[in-house]
């Protein structure tokens, strides 16, 4: 089975240099957002102060399989905000 590195890029680079055996590129995908939760989740209050940041999924041959890009952003949360509930 593969290999796939998750990688985090928050202004700094935290590769993952030892990766997780998965079944395929779907599973790594899953994964991908089952890391970024537990990151918001560790951040906590803290995630309004970190900007953007990105979760890089590479194969073992270094081929992207997916990237997932978070953008904290209180400043126009009400551009963006859904319309309200009837």
């Amino acid at each position: 089975m593969p290999r796939y590195f998750f990688h985090v890029i928050d202004g700094k680079e935290m590769l993952d240099t030892v990766g997780t055996v998965l079944a395929g590129e779907a599973e790594a995908r899953a994964e991908a957002i089952v890391v970024s939760g537990e990151m918001l989740k560790d951040l906590g209050g803290t995630f309004w102060n970190h900007g953007e940041w990105q979760v890089r999924v590479e194969d073992e041959a270094g081929n992207e399989v997916c990237a997932l890009t978070f953008l904290a952003d209180r400043q126009h949360l009400q551009e963006v905000a859904l319309p309200p509930r009837p």
